[in-house]
């Protein structure tokens, strides 16, 4: 009699040889993987299966003393007699415990199980990946997209400066958690006017998956994931030097950047193809179609344009340079709405009496006709975190404390005003814009993870520092 397999999203039964579900795409599970449901490893309980992948199987458990819910991913025996595997599988626990970044996946943990089998434990996360919502929705609108790519920017270029290149992004790596609003938004309406209102929700971003994570620091050492003409990652998010089996570095997390950009506003990759040849191909030598002519039922300004077109460039000399350099041409991308903030950069909204928050230590910066540029403190060349540890550490007494909180957080956590409706001073200062069009491709490619339904919310609330 042939094995059978399950799928963690629906519970749909195969037989072998067969891999995936064929109605949502994840990857199969046999006996093996589901004995352990109910056993015990180290100090975790295993309560159930909620994602498969290429290396292991991950589970929900909870911590057997605590109670605590966690994610306990356990190698797969198969990867394990690979060369190099158990290795391998230990590295991708140490890249997210090496970056300590809040946007990348917490792992706590990890062991030997009884039956020898190697896993790690990680943070337990509520929400659901950005594969489900594409899939759900078709396409993000583009305030929302440049908030979530933001996000990854930050966590990719603290996984850079460990020396650490992700290799695979794509959405099921991405992965969304509703959290309560806490800035100001600034939104043009059709008739011309501005408001100026609490954001009500957000996404925040969690980066799964550093499974063939290449590094680059000698402290970490080679693995058999950076031999020079070996291929790895999705066909649809491979940088060009990536698909052509050669060396790379940050720049090709930049292209594959560039590509989930593309997606989350047009709900469709800039190459595709029947096979991975076809998508490879088109990474090499393509000519990608600008997003704002991909999808006719979506509006893209031409800094969106730009910024995306800058990420696809073939030569990784041409690209935007860094995971820095991507998150400062975000400036560039809005339409009708943006973070009261960044209120600047939208034509006529001073004008018409917008003002966004002073920055400590700087006037306030005007438009910039050509070419926008962030509003930045003069002088400022450290974080609001970074001073306040420096402060913490010169003070000895509470009230130096409470002054020192109370001077540098003054202007960054004000209170959220109520919305308000401003008219422009004349009409010849306001520029009217239409919102965007609704957006409806669909995505491919069905992601696994820690799953809670695409149309849950998370109640957690917003914790950390992590810049979103």
């Amino acid at each position: 009699m042939k094995e059978q397999r399950t799928c963690p999203q629906c519970g749909r039964m195969y037989s072998a040889p067969e891999t995936q579900c064929a109605v949502d795409g994840s990857a199969l599970y046999g006996p093996k993987a589901e004995a352990r449901v109910g056993q015990t490893i180290g100090n975790y309980e295993l309560l159930s299966i909620i994602g498969v992948g290429g290396m292991g199987v991950v589970y929900k458990g909870q911590h057997a003393i605590l109670e605590k819910p966690v994610a306990v991913k356990v190698l797969n025996e198969r990867f394990a007699q690979r060369e190099g595997g158990i290795d391998q599988f230990l590295r991708e626990a140490k890249a997210a415990t090496r970056t300590r970044h809040p946007n990348i996946v917490d792992v706590t943990d990890f062991g030997t199980a009884p039956d020898g089998s190697v896993y790690f434990v990680m943070e337990f996360l509520e929400g659901v990946s950005l594969e489900d919502i594409l899939a759900r929705d078709g396409a993000i609108e583009l305030f929302n997209a440049v908030n979530i790519v933001r996000q990854i920017g930050h966590a990719l270029a603290a996984a850079h400066q460990e020396g650490i290149i992700h290799r695979d992004l794509k959405p099921e790596n991405i992965f969304l958690i509703n959290r309560e609003g806490r800035r100001r938004v600034v939104r043009r309406q059709t008739d011309g006017s501005f408001s100026v209102e609490k954001e009500s929700a957000f996404d925040f971003v969690k980066l799964l998956d550093f499974g063939v994570a290449k590094y680059t620091l000698d402290d970490v050492g080679p693995s058999y994931t950076t031999r020079a003409g070996m291929i790895f990652g999705t066909p649809q998010y491979m940088s060009p030097e990536q698909a052509r089996g050669e060396p790379v570095d940050a720049r090709s997390d930049v292209y594959a950047l560039g590509v989930l950009f593309y997606e989350m506003i047009t709900g469709a990759v800039p190459f595709d193809g029947d096979n991975a040849l076809d998508i490879l191909n088109g990474h090499v030598s393509g000519i990608p179609v600008p997003p704002s002519q991909k999808n006719p039922n979506v509006h893209v300004d031409q800094g969106t344009d730009r910024t995306i077109l800058k990420c696809l460039e073939k030569d990784p000399a041409n690209r935007l340079q860094s995971m820095e350099a991507l998150v400062e041409g975000l400036l560039e991308c809005f339409t009708d709405q943006v973070f009261l903030r960044d209120a600047h950069m939208m034509p006529g909204a001073l004008e018409a009496g917008i003002v966004p928050p002073p920055v400590t230590g700087g006037a306030q910066m005007q438009p910039v006709s050509g070419k926008l540029k962030p509003r930045v403190a003069a002088g400022r060349s450290k974080s609001i975190t970074d001073e306040l540890g420096e402060l913490f550490s010169k003070s000895s007494t509470p009230n130096n404390l409470e002054q020192a909180l109370e001077s540098a957080l003054a202007t960054e956590n004000a209170p959220p005003k109520e919305r308000r409706e401003v008219r422009p001073l004349s009409s010849e200062q306001t520029k009217t814009s239409s919102a965007p069009e609704p957006r409806s491709r669909k995505a491919t490619n069905k992601g696994i993870g820690v799953f809670k339904g695409p149309e849950e919310k998370s109640k957690t609330k917003p914790f950390g520092s992590g810049d979103r």
